[in-house]
């Protein structure tokens, strides 16, 4: 299988997940909980007593085989942006939560404010590193997957899966809150609208 590589598109992806731990840690910051699929590997790397980064890492590696399994495909997906996505993110959002405090004393109208921004940040980096087209991490890959075998649009795929990370997340004690609602049924289509006005247009003018 041949990869294609550009120096440019993997800054791209580089920053996309960058953008998505900020996003993610301003979420917690706001104190109304963080993405599915981070809540999950939150709660379950906690119960566990086990880095972060290296739990989601873990998971990411098991989904990608499930993925090969599935279909050998899928091993289109695998590429720079996989990788940082796979490995990276969650050492990348463990290391803006542990430089940032855990409770900052806001009024109900900011955290919602501060919310507003965690989910913007986590879309637009879902989106730039999506874009970039040099891979795709396993869980964003397994709803394009589900998406291109069950016929349903990504953002319903996304939402199923995501329904899945909530509940995962509920049952091991992973932060949740509003915020998980709004980026479970939310993130898709975030996506969706962030890579029309934004990640299309810098992905055509850089790559």
């Amino acid at each position: 299988m041949k990869f294609k590589f550009s120096i440019k598109l993997a800054t791209i992806s580089l920053i996309g997940n960058i953008i998505i731990a900020i996003g993610v840690s301003t979420c917690r910051i706001s104190q109304m909980g963080i993405d599915p699929f981070t809540s999950m590997t939150t709660g379950i790397s906690s119960l566990l007593n086990i880095p972060l980064g290296v739990f989601q890492g873990s998971v990411n590696a098991i989904l990608f085989l499930i993925l090969i399994l599935l279909s050998r495909s899928n091993l289109k997906y695998l590429n720079i942006g996989a990788i940082i996505n796979m490995f990276l993110l969650g050492f990348f959002v463990q290391f803006f939560n542990n430089s940032s405090p855990d409770v900052i004393p806001f009024s109900l109208p900011m955290k919602f404010v501060v919310l507003a921004i965690g989910i913007l940040f986590v879309t637009l980096g879902c989106s730039l590193y999506i874009t970039s087209d040099l891979g795709t991490g396993c869980y964003d890959a397994l709803s394009i997957y589900m998406a291109d075998v069950m016929s349903p649009s990504y953002s319903v795929c996304r939402i199923m899966t995501d329904v899945v990370c909530v509940f995962i997340g509920f049952t091991t004690g992973g932060p949740l809150g509003i915020a998980t609602i709004i980026l479970m049924f939310g993130t898709g289509p975030l996506i969706s609208t962030w890579n029309k006005l934004v990640s299309k247009p810098i992905v055509e003018k850089f790559a």
